[in-house]
């Protein structure tokens, strides 16, 4: 290998190994999650089984086509009252083609066939709007449960610092024994919630994990672009009139109440005649007993045939009946539907315009807690205010941070949320969020 290409080959393999892996955003996230997702795969599924009822709908009303051929080898022994006996073939085959000129039945079938293919697609359009949604909450999960940790840690090292600081400054008699317990206890129980929040962080990691088969080194996070944005329109009952109109979950139902009634339908049909046009073309070779002769004749025929139900011991009916009864239920889905997505568009509204206000409050409370820190220490040095005060002021401003982390990725979920409720989702969304984010 030439020495100069060698060399090349070998920097840019040490460039490699030293440049930090590049931090997946929230669409890497969705994208893996769209792949490896067992809960939309089974979606998938169950959508593709679905549009083959539409196939077999449209087959009810199509004409049947069938062949039958036989031969036989025929021995026959007469005794009584004379006795004969002969060996011959038996050769026939037919070709019969049915066409359906009226049957209730199958002309419903046919209907819910169309019918479910359109349920089938709103279900999976509920998945996917689900697993999008899904991803975002994953992914700000393992964001707030990494802030959190973050966090606590800072206020472990905080605290450990007073607790130092607490010990040397009673030594010299310059503090109580108050400050130094009041430390300690602090210092034990931050301990305690750092534990508890890499025990979350873990937790958080998995579910995402399992979401999308991989367990992503880091996630890029919220960077100084992000934004308060007002929900358009600005106005609760908008948004209710949008999820009532394209609602993934009323849509749903609606196509499940309209396949229920075309079962009415089709179980009604059981009760009407069935009108059939019939064509069929025959042949036959056969010996004889009585002569060494062979017969042999064709058949062609063309005719309608009517078949009229009399009675079918109540069947029929209690299929009626039981239909009906699953068209109720359906309905009663499409309100509940209705009334869900209804109550979701309101709170999700409400969610994110209340999430504004907290996060712009909780903004104005870390500048608050900050000053209020640093006038504390200030005051601590000069003798004026206590450790206590101190351990007091670090508490409030590293609870305020936390808090105001949470804040903001509850106010992105509701954005999100108030947007799968009206049935307006999609990645353009994701895409203008992950436009806030940046890499570690």
């Amino acid at each position: 290998m030439n020495p100069r290409l060698s060399r090349t080959l070998l920097a840019a393999a040490l460039l490699a190994a030293l440049t930090p892996a590049r931090a997946e955003d929230l669409l890497d996230i969705y994208r893996l999650a769209q792949q490896h997702d067992l809960t939309l795969a089974q979606a998938r599924a169950i959508h593709q089984a679905n549009l083959e009822r539409a196939a077999q709908g449209t087959g009810q009303v199509l004409p049947t086509l069938t062949f039958n051929a036989s031969h036989y080898a025929v021995n026959l022994d007469i005794r009584q009252p004379t006795a004969i006996t002969n060996d011959y073939n038996s050769d026939a085959y037919n070709l019969q083609l049915i066409q359906p000129l009226y049957r209730k039945t199958n002309f419903a079938a046919y209907a819910q066939g169309k019918q479910i293919a359109s349920q089938a697609e709103a279900e999976l359009a509920v998945a996917e709007g689900e697993l999008l949604f899904r991803a975002a909450q994953a992914y700000f999960d393992v964001l707030a449960a990494e802030d959190t940790l973050g966090f606590a840690r800072t206020e472990k090292a905080a605290i450990a610092g007073q607790l130092k600081l607490a010990e040397r400054n009673f030594a010299v008699g310059n503090a109580s024994v108050v400050d130094v317990h009041e430390a300690r206890s602090r210092y034990d129980q931050a301990v305690a919630q750092e534990v508890g929040a890499e025990n979350d962080l873990h937790a958080r990691r998995e579910a995402l994990a399992v979401l999308v088969n991989a367990r992503p080194e880091s996630l890029a996070r919220l960077g100084p672009g992000f934004m308060l944005k007002a929900p358009e329109p600005d106005d609760m009952e908008a948004w209710n009139r949008t999820g009532q109109e394209k609602g993934p979950l009323i849509q749903m139902q609606e196509r499940a109440l309209k396949v229920a009634e075309e079962e009415i339908e089709k179980n009604r049909g059981g009760h009407y005649p069935a009108l059939d046009l019939v064509a069929s073309h025959s042949y036959n070779k056969n010996g004889s007993v009585f002569s060494p002769a062979t017969y042999e004749y064709t058949t062609n025929l063309v005719g309608a045939q009517l078949t009229v139900p009399l009675y079918s011991g109540g069947i029929t009916q209690s299929k009626v009946r039981e239909a009906e009864a699953r068209r109720d239920q359906a309905r009663a889905a499409l309100d509940s539907a209705r009334r869900t997505t209804a109550r979701l568009a309101r709170e999700s509204f409400v969610a994110v315009t209340t999430g504004m206000r907290r996060v712009l409050a909780l903004e104005q409370a870390r500048t608050s807690s900050r000053k209020a820190l640093e006038s504390t220490l200030i005051g601590y040095e000069s003798g004026v205010r206590t450790g206590v005060d101190v351990l007091n002021a670090q508490r409030e401003l590293y609870r305020t941070e936390r808090d105001l982390s949470q804040a903001r990725y509850a106010y992105l979920l509701s954005r999100l949320r108030l947007k799968l409720a009206a049935g307006t989702l999609s990645e353009v969304d994701l895409a203008e969020i992950n436009g806030w984010l940046t890499g570690n």
